[in-house]
């Protein structure tokens, strides 16, 4: 329930976004933003009328304005909804108890492999249409922003005391850069996947790994 709440008012507090005071409006955007994720594995968020969206939900045209101003202020709740998704399942994957007596090194596995199904799962589309925005100059994506903050001190907990400080003088500067260089080599393997090593195989899986635990000294 806290996590569904965290969810609603992340949309809630959304510029262009009406908020949704009752239980079946609340649904109806739900609705609604679920058909724009499915809709974006397939075509960027440009090439999609608004529509369509409304169709592959089962509402109006009109349901949609009532609740979003415009397309952009639609997608950035589409982008907070996910954002606090994904920061809820990371605190629940990085739980600081779960982890007790496990080694660095598969912590480290643990983290690589958490962001490869990121981009790989569901919310792929998500985070290749927040970067294509970006990257163009456009609307800055400051939810997704946050939850990589958010991310680095989540993991931090856990990594930061085995990072020998005769390599990194300052650790979570070293694991913040490492973090850094995972999502540039996956952003640019989900939008290209130019190789050498192709993004859906074991050995991308296991380089990364690889890289990341080398680059922190575990």
């Amino acid at each position: 329930m806290k996590r569904a709440i965290a969810k609603a008012k992340a949309i809630d507090t959304t510029q262009g976004v009406r908020p949704a005071m009752q239980a079946r409006s609340l649904r109806k955007r739900y609705d609604l933003l679920k058909a724009g994720r499915k809709l974006l594995h397939h075509r960027v968020l440009e090439e999609i009328p608004i529509k369509e969206i409304c169709a592959e939900a089962n509402c109006t045209v009109g349901s949609f304005y009532s609740r979003f101003e415009d397309k952009e202020s639609y997608f950035d709740a589409l982008i907070a909804e996910s954002c606090q998704e994904m920061l809820n399942r990371a605190e629940e994957a990085f739980d600081l108890q779960s982890w007790e007596g496990i080694s660095p090194s598969q912590i480290a596995d643990q983290v690589v492999c958490f962001l490869i199904d990121l981009f790989q799962g569901e919310y792929s589309s998500i985070l290749t249409e927040a970067f294509l925005r970006e990257s163009k100059g456009g609307h800055q994506s400051t939810p997704m922003r946050d939850v990589g903050y958010a991310f680095i001190n989540t993991v931090g907990r856990l990594l930061l005391p085995y990072i020998p400080e005769t390599i990194h003088p300052d650790p979570l500067r070293g694991l913040a850069f490492g973090l850094q260089v995972l999502y540039g080599s996956l952003h640019n393997a989900r939008l290209r996947d130019a190789g050498p090593i192709a993004f859906h195989t074991s050995e991308f899986e296991q380089s990364l790994c690889l890289m990341f635990k080398r680059y922190l000294g575990l």
